[in-house]
C-alpha cells in the first residue's frame, strides 16, 4: 500500500521550500561549474597575465552570482516567512540548514572580493590563490549541502 506523505498545510511554506530548493540546485550547478571550470582555467598555469584574466573574469561572473545569490536570499528569505508563518515544526531542521546555506555563500563571496582585487591590481601571491581556492571549495560544499536540505525539507513538509 502506497501511502502519500500530507502536503504542507502552509502554501506560502512549501512554495518557499519550493524556491529554496530550485535556487540551491541552479546554484549547485553554477559553482560546480566555477569550481571545475572557471578557476582552474584562471588559476592553473603561470601566473604572468592573471591580473588581467581576474579583471576579465570579474566582469562576466558579477552579473550572474549577483543574480544567483539575490534569487538564492530571496527564496531564503520567503522560507523563512513561511516558516515564522505557518509555526509548522516538520522539516525544520532541514530548513534552518538550507536557509543557512543560502545565506553563507554569498557571506563568503563578499568576504573574498579583497582578494580578488588584490589578484586584479597585481598582487598576485600563492597564498591568495590557496585563499581563494579554498573559499571556492567551501562554497560548493555548502551548495550541495543547501540541495540535500532543502530537498529533504520539502519532502517533510
Amino acid at each position: 500500500m502506497n501511502r502519500r506523505r500530507r502536503a504542507s498545510a502552509d502554501p506560502t511554506l512549501r512554495a518557499g521550500r519550493l524556491a529554496l530548493l530550485t535556487t540551491s540546485a541552479v546554484h549547485l550547478g553554477f559553482q560546480s561549474m566555477v569550481t571545475s571550470v572557471v578557476y582552474p582555467q584562471l588559476f592553473d598555469g603561470p601566473t604572468h597575465g592573471i591580473a588581467e584574466r581576474q579583471a576579465d573574469h570579474a566582469r562576466r561572473i558579477a552579473p550572474v552570482a549577483l543574480t544567483l545569490y539575490a534569487a538564492g536570499l530571496g527564496a531564503t528569505a520567503w522560507t523563512t516567512y513561511g516558516s515564522f508563518r505557518s509555526r509548522e515544526r516538520t522539516g525544520l531542521t532541514a530548513t534552518v540548514v538550507a536557509c543557512a546555506a543560502g545565506v553563507a555563500a554569498p557571506a563568503i563571496t563578499a568576504g573574498v572580493v579583497p582578494l580578488h582585487v588584490g589578484i586584479a591590481r597585481e598582487q598576485v601571491t600563492r597564498p591568495r590563490i590557496a585563499a581563494l581556492l579554498a573559499s571556492d571549495r567551501l562554497r560548493t560544499g555548502l551548495a550541495a549541502l543547501g540541495v540535500v536540505a532543502a530537498a529533504q525539507a520539502l519532502s517533510r513538509g
